[in-house]
């Protein structure tokens, strides 16, 4: 038996939609125990901790949240939920009041989106003075989304080892989001397409 171009369609979309799912369970489940650590570090250290990006912004966080705002949350737009919020661009620091190395950071799927990752990166380790203070968690590089969420400039690994962080994340091209939404609304289409009428049906 053999396929038709329509069910390869809808099965290639059913798969996409369950390793999407499964890969965003999984940042929930990352976000939810970095934010554990990180509380966990401030309270040790006696530290501010520093949530950089409004915990309910994102398509999935808006339904369940996977963590908290931290004693201070940092966003580009502010975060309304949040009794203690500084509405300002972590590339443009240094953020005002927050000293050098005099937080710990939590970050979760923030860096795909700035413009200037180096600025980004550097202000962090200027709050946090240790990559020990600084957890972060990203969108999977391999995903559909990292490539086409809207506002995605970046995908790849951020990991903090030690004083250092270990970054390999590389632009996200005009391109290739173009090819990746192209392939996608093919197999959309291929999909959901309309059946042509059948030519051979008697007319009374």
């Amino acid at each position: 038996m053999t396929l038709s171009t329509k069910d390869a369609a809808r099965i290639t979309l059913a798969a996409a939609a369950l390793v999407e799912g499964a890969a965003a369970l999984k940042r929930h489940h990352e976000r939810a125990s970095a934010f554990e650590a990180a509380v966990e570090r401030a309270t040790a250290l006696s530290r501010r901790l520093v949530v950089i990006g409004d915990p309910d912004a994102g398509m999935h966080t808006r339904i369940v949240r996977a963590y908290g705002c931290g004693d201070v949350c940092l966003d580009k737009n502010g975060c309304p939920a949040c009794p203690v919020t500084i509405t300002a661009d972590l590339t443009k620091g240094p953020i005002e009041g927050i000293a050098d190395d005099t937080a710990v950071i939590f970050v979760s799927c923030v860096l795909e989106y700035v413009e200037d990752l180096d600025a980004a990166l550097r202000e962090i380790a200027r709050m946090a003075g240790s990559g020990e203070n600084v957890f972060i968690v990203g969108v999977q590089p391999w995903t559909l989304t990292s490539r086409l969420y809207p506002g995605a400039r970046w995908r790849g690994t951020v990991v903090s080892r030690g004083d250092e962080h270990a970054v390999d994340m590389k632009p996200v091209r005009s391109g290739e989001k173009l090819a990746f939404a192209a392939a996608l609304g093919l197999t959309l289409a291929s999909a959901f397409w309309p059946d042509k009428p059948n030519k051979g049906t008697n007319k009374p």
